[in-house]
């Protein structure tokens, strides 16, 4: 039974050395959240402090429970590295050779296991077959390598175990299992650095190319090993000091006090972060451990229970009223500000804010009778294209379709990730408006219409090529199609997930099929198809190579695209329909390469992740550029407008049945020499499973971005369209302007409020 005093010393170093690893994790918090923020950053020493004391919170009970751990495996002396190597060389007297050649065996037998289950769930992965079979292959493949392996290594021990006897003659240490284990754990790490630098983020690149999946910038396991570092701190620092015959309860209580002392930070953190936004906003965007903590203490603060607390930036601006927090109903012109916009909505903003006279209908007569209309939407296109001067020669078709189209040079998509702006775009819809479950494949229900159904109600032939299941029978995106063509996609049971497959090339097939039938195209048609290849992961293909950046990847993945797009549009323009059909092509979202120290997309909506290309294309329609900016959810009153198709009423009539988008028909006919209205455009990516709300309110240059509903930054995009500098900390004049609009035009949102839990 071990005393008293040696148990508190265990556990006081235990938190001390918790402690200190949380001071050397949360500088290193600081650091990124820093880099995320951007060259107007909070200070570094400020988010240190921050950080500290909020990865101090999670440090105590992980310290804790590597004490009660280290009670658990080691209950007669504290855990150490030397006693841990001490009891492996004592394993197996007598048989030190055998010992030492079957442990580095051993090693090196896991990590090819684990290697090669890898490839082979892979390769199973990248089959057209069901997932309970998918399933048995894998399971039966990593049983029956597990099994070959450990019969390979049993083999091998005779056969080493003399090598390493007669290697030991000279020196003793080649019997040594610390040494043999040791040198094979270093092999062994070498193998996967290689891999991981190797590989590519698809798996690619020889037998160890599949690590290369760890460079996914969303496969962030930072905060793992954040806490995995915490841990062993803790472990091993109950055996670092040693103590006294009788160790004094002023060195108990000293260590203790050093450990537990952060948490006095945790009231200062949650005051600093609420008084500057940028504080709490780099923490969100950068660091990886310390973000994962503001959910939980923002609800633990909240103390009118409204779902939003004022404390650790969370945005609530008055934690004593209920009905006020971030996004609440505003009520007019009553001088409080519900919503905690930073402003009261009043009927003279919302006033503003009413589509303008440019937004009528243009005359009918101006537009063909007969047009047919194709959608062509490529899923993670930015708009740098070569039609906006990128120097790659990436997008030769594309841009010889702008060439003879009206390119809108600024439009948005509605959110920066596919579940969130797909299916609002067809809807004509803001996401906030839609009707929806709480997924990150967002499924729509009845209530909405999708443009689909309103052309194929007004006797317009409707046709679906796609290649993923989502917009299949499962979310609504399939309703209102005559014809569903899903020969490009895998079986309907393939994971979702797994992108190893190109099918650009089948897609235009399909599409080129559906079009060659005399049933789709004897009457007017509407063709929606979806190419999906720049979405990572992102393949090689052959007779293409920019590199092996992931830029350059990406590059590579639009060209083959852009080629295969080529061949549609060559077919239309050959067809007997082929001067009679419009073209609109755009994207669902863009894609991130470092920009705010983002990759990929999603989560937030910076202008690379939200500016698309949108090109359309109307016989005897002129080219020509606009500059105004433009938002996707004008899509479905643009298309209705072409097809002579009736439009649901205005938004301010009652009922459900209404677009919010105005139709670019003006743009398209606008008179020689006259200028397109200038509009706001709104990005609406509500929260959801993996995403907190953002959202973005566009009026002129500036751009105000709200993060959480409670979190602004404002940036002039003329000045910098980088987003760098960040007007709202500096108290810049415009700023409540922008928030009194913002709060307008959530006012005229028709919002369905939909919630979850984080994932």
């Amino acid at each position: 039974m071990k005393r008293p005093a040696e148990i508190l010393r265990r556990l006081a170093h235990a938190l001390f050395g918790g402690a200190l690893a949380a001071l050397g994790c949360s500088a290193l918090e600081g650091v990124w959240a820093r880099a995320a923020a951007g060259p107007h950053a909070p200070g570094w020493v400020d988010l240190w402090i921050t950080t500290f004391a909020l990865v101090a919170v999670v440090a105590l009970p992980v310290a804790f429970g590597a004490w009660a751990f280290g009670f658990f495996v080691s209950p007669a002396a504290p855990p150490s590295l030397s006693g841990s190597i001490a009891e492996l060389r004592g394993v197996g007297p007598g048989k030190q050779a055998s010992f030492a050649a079957f442990v580095p065996l051993a090693v090196l037998a896991g990590f090819l296991w684990m290697t090669g289950s890898a490839q082979l769930g892979r390769v199973v992965l990248g089959l057209a077959v069901g997932p309970r079979l998918a399933g048995l292959a894998a399971v039966g493949g990593t049983i029956g390598l597990a099994l070959l392996l450990s019969v390979i290594t049993l083999a091998f021990v005779p056969p080493l175990r003399r090598l390493l006897a007669r290697l030991a003659e000279a020196r003793p240490v080649f019997v040594d299992p610390a040494f043999t284990g040791g040198a094979a754990l270093l092999l062994a790490a070498g193998l996967f650095t290689f891999g991981m630098m190797s590989g590519t983020v698809s798996g690619e690149g020889g037998a160890l190319g599949i690590y290369g999946i760890f460079k996914r910038p969303e496969l962030d396991l930072r905060a793992v090993a954040e806490l995995s570092v915490i841990a062993l701190a803790a472990t091993f620092a109950q055996s670092v000091a040693k103590p006294p015959r009788s160790p004094s309860l002023f060195m108990l209580v000293s260590l203790a006090a050093l450990a537990v002392g952060p948490l006095a930070l945790v009231a200062r953190s949650s005051a600093r972060m609420t008084a500057s936004g940028d504080l709490a906003l780099a923490i969100e965007r950068g660091a990886p451990l310390t973000k994962l903590l503001l959910s939980p203490l923002r609800k633990l603060t909240d103390r009118d229970k409204d779902g939003f607390g004022a404390g650790f930036g969370g945005g609530d601006c008055d934690d004593k009223a209920p009905g006020v927090y971030p996004g609440a109903e505003e009520i007019l012109d009553n001088g409080v500000d519900e919503d905690c916009s930073g402003a009261d909505l009043t009927k003279r903003v919302i006033d503003s804010l009413a589509p303008s006279p440019e937004a009528a209908r243009v005359d009918e007569r101006l537009v063909p009778k007969d047009l047919n209309v194709v959608l062509i939407s490529v899923d993670t296109l930015r708009f740098d294209l070569g039609y906006m001067g990128y120097e790659r020669p990436i997008s030769p078709n594309i841009d010889a379709l702008a060439a003879r189209s009206v390119v809108f040079e600024r439009a948005y998509s509605l959110a920066s990730y596919t579940g969130k702006s797909i299916g609002p775009m067809l809807i004509g819809k803001y996401g906030e408006e839609t009707n929806r479950n709480w997924g990150h494949f967002n499924k729509f229900g009845p209530e909405d219409t999708f443009l689909a159904e309103r052309l194929q109600k007004a006797g317009v032939r409707t046709i679906g090529v796609h290649g993923h299941r989502y917009f299949d029978v499962w979310g609504g995106l399939e309703r209102g199609f005559d014809v569903l063509d899903f020969s490009a996609a895998p079986p309907k049971d393939a994971p979702w997930d797994v992108d190893t497959k190109a099918t650009s090339a089948e897609l235009t097939d399909a599409a080129i099929a559906q079009l060659g039938k005399e049933e789709n195209t004897k009457g007017p048609f509407f063709l929606w198809v979806h190419y999906l290849d720049p979405h990572a992961d992102y393949l090689r293909h052959e007779g293409i190579d920019f590199g092996n950046s992931a830029r350059d990847l990406y590059d590579g993945e639009i060209a083959f695209t852009d080629k295969h797009i080529g061949r549609l549009l060559a077919a239309i323009d050959a067809s007997p329909f082929g001067k009679r059909t419009a073209i609109v092509l755009t994207s669902d979202h863009g894609e991130a390469f470092g920009e705010h120290g983002m990759y990929r997309h999603g989560f937030e909506v910076w202008e690379p992740l939200v500016r698309v290309p949108l090109l359309v294309h109307v016989p005897g329609v002129a080219a020509r550029r606009i500059k105004a900016r433009r938002s996707l959810v004008d899509l479905v009153p643009t298309v209705l407008e072409l097809m002579h198709a009736p439009a649901p009423p205005p938004k301010g009539d009652q009922g459900n049945d209404f677009v919010s988008g105005q139709s670019l028909a003006v743009d398209l006919y606008l008179p020689p020499g006259k200028e397109p209205a200038t509009r706001d455009v709104y990005v609406d990516m509500p929260a959801g499973p993996y995403n907190d709300a953002r959202r973005a309110l566009i009026h002129e240059d500036k751009k105000l971005i709200v993060a959480g509903d409670g979190r602004f930054s404002l940036y002039d995009l003329a000045s910098d369209p980088g987003e760098e500098r960040d007007l709202a900390d500096a108290g810049a004049e415009g700023l409540k302007d922008m928030k009194e609009r913002f709060a307008a035009f959530r006012a005229r949102l028709r919002e369905v409020k939909v919630t979850g839990k984080k994932r």
